[in-house]
């Protein structure tokens, strides 16, 4: 990588020379997915715990104060469509005006596909959420569309990822660098949690999306980078 590379908001291409990485990120997260997909599809017993938890939830969630309500309630707009849309604009707009390439197309791909990939397949299952086996809902925002898996934490799972990718070579102390760890771990967590507190998720529509998100961030920047990895090489070798 020369020193240009080197400035700004840009990757180390981490994934374009170490691709194992990548793909087992994506084969991790298949596999998490299909065994789900499988459970969900045969009525499997990991989805036995998932109308039980929802219930626990729900009570707990009734007899809340008003204020936790409203910080579950944020998980949905923080992790939600138009805030993924928002910062993927904004890092779109920032690698056009840098002509950084290889991170315009990660964005658009990334970004843009973790959301195909949930508009295929939550219509693909199809499942109910389980706010609508509710009587009275935690808030009048309860989506209707299908939750299998969560487009939130699927979503999530990549944008948070890109950004620790972008920022975890920026940083120089161990200190920092686990703190940014850290952080991203609670804000993925957080957003899944409050997704089963307000009915709109079972708790493996949740772990499904957080494994589809593995899975594309994997398999899909680990493409990019090589893609131009591979560019660059014949570029070079055509001088």
């Amino acid at each position: 990588m020369n020193k240009t590379e080197a400035g700004g908001f840009r990757t180390l291409g981490l994934f374009g020379k170490k691709p194992v990485i990548g793909l087992t990120m994506f084969v991790i997260g298949s596999l998490i997915f299909i065994i789900l997909a499988y459970n969900l599809v045969y009525s499997g017993p990991l989805i036995k715990w998932d109308l039980p938890i929802a219930k626990s939830l729900h009570a707990l969630a009734l007899k809340s104060p008003a204020f936790v309500t409203d910080i579950m309630i944020a998980g949905y707009y923080i992790g939600g469509t138009w805030g993924i849309i928002i910062i993927g604009l904004i890092l779109g707009l920032y690698s056009l005006y840098k002509r950084f390439w290889r991170e315009l197309v990660m964005v658009v791909v990334g970004f843009g596909g973790s959301g195909i990939l949930f508009l295929i397949l939550s219509n693909i299952f199809n499942r109910p959420r389980p706010s609508s086996l509710f009587d009275k809902l935690i808030w009048s925002g309860n989506l209707t569309i299908p939750g299998f898996p969560s487009g939130h934490t699927l979503c999530v799972t990549v944008l948070i990822g890109f950004l620790v990718y972008l920022l975890l070579p920026k940083i120089k102390s161990y200190l920092g660098k686990a703190l940014l760890v850290l952080i991203a771990l609670l804000v993925a967590v957080y957003i899944g949690f409050a997704r089963l507190y307000i009915g709109d998720h079972y708790l493996t529509d949740i772990i499904a999306g957080y494994a589809v998100g593995i899975a594309w961030f994997g398999l899909s920047f680990t493409y990019i980078e090589w893609l131009f990895k591979k560019y660059h090489l014949i570029k070079e070798k055509n001088k």
